[in-house]
């Protein structure tokens, strides 16, 4: 009997050594003890790329991919896709990003510190086409957008596109050309139509506000900038979303950053459009009324309307 209780103790310790290594094992294989750090091999590496601020999508294979990742100067919010069909592997690894900052850059593949491949993307300058009608004026405003001079300002603008706020896609309301000050400046993007010059509140506008960017140019003639709020009115430079204004003259002296405070950022070229921009400025305009009073600045809204009809990114 004694003999038999010791050979029954010895196979219970047996059995929590097995135990005991089988929960270490597992421990390792989840990475709460280790995991493989060998360097990644690159053999080849490619990019899918369509348009500018469109997602790319970049495929690697080689080996010991998943301890890669990527540097890409030109082509922002780089993520690593674990989804089928497209679900990485050590030996394929698949990541998106979307171009933005430049036309024409360069992603590598990093491990460990060392670059071990790369591949060139390359996408056209963005380009948007901004459909108009009534109040006289019929024709498209073509944005030839300054992505690589002025890139926080061209995203921004492509995502109001893109989601439709412009022209009524997104089910609330096309805009307008609320505001037009004679010899000076058109300008658009926030309001829906009104038959008045008293404006309707402004449209909600789905993104958060950007701040000024100084890089996009000269506010010349014929081009397009964002429009703002003044910061010595609110204590920042934070606040363009979706209005916009074209230069119906050269405004560089009174409206560019480096030479007025509140100065406006540039981001496109409109020189193409300039009958069509020229045809809203030209048409009956009522002037806006704020709190039951005209406004001094010789500002006023063409009614009837002019109205986005479609505002398609078109490159």
């Amino acid at each position: 009997m004694q003999q038999r209780s010791h050979a029954r103790a010895s196979v219970r310790s047996t059995g929590a050594a097995a135990l005991s290594a089988l929960l270490l094992a597992a421990l390792c294989a989840c990475g709460g003890g280790g995991g493989d750090t060998t360097p990644a091999t690159v053999s080849a590496m490619s990019v899918l790329a369509t348009k500018y601020g469109a997602p790319a999508q970049v495929t690697v294979t080689g080996t010991h991919l998943g301890n890669l990742s990527l540097n890409a100067p030109g082509c922002k919010n780089v993520t690593r896709l674990t989804t089928a069909p497209t679900a990485s592997t050590d030996t394929t690894a698949y990541f998106s990003c979307t171009p933005s900052g430049a036309y024409t850059s360069t992603i590598s593949g990093v491990t460990n510190g060392s670059t071990v491949g790369s591949t060139t993307l390359t996408v056209p300058p963005p380009i948007v086409t901004m459909a108009v009608s009534g109040g006289g004026v019929a024709g498209n405003i073509v944005f030839n957008l300054r992505g690589n001079q002025a890139p926080i300002t061209v995203d921004n603008f492509l995502a109001y596109v893109n989601a439709g706020f412009y022209d009524n896609k997104d089910g609330k309301g096309a805009t307008i050309f609320h505001r037009v000050i004679a010899g000076y400046i058109v300008q658009g993007g926030g309001y829906t139509v009104t038959n008045s010059g008293t404006l309707p509140a402004p449209k909600t506008t789905p993104f958060a506000p950007i701040p000024l960017e100084t890089s996009g140019g000269s506010n010349l003639q014929w081009t397009a900038a964002m429009a703002r709020q003044d910061e010595t009115q609110v204590g920042t430079t934070t606040t363009a979303t979706s209005q916009f204004f074209f230069n119906l003259k050269n405004n560089s002296g009174v409206l560019d950053p480096s030479t007025k405070t509140s100065g406006y950022a540039v981001f496109a070229d409109v020189s193409s459009s300039a009958s069509v921009i020229q045809a809203i400025a030209a048409a009956p305009c009522t002037a806006i009324v704020t709190n039951g009073v005209p406004s001094n600045d010789g500002s006023c809204v063409p009614v009837p309307n002019v109205v986005v009809t479609s505002a398609t990114q078109t490159q």
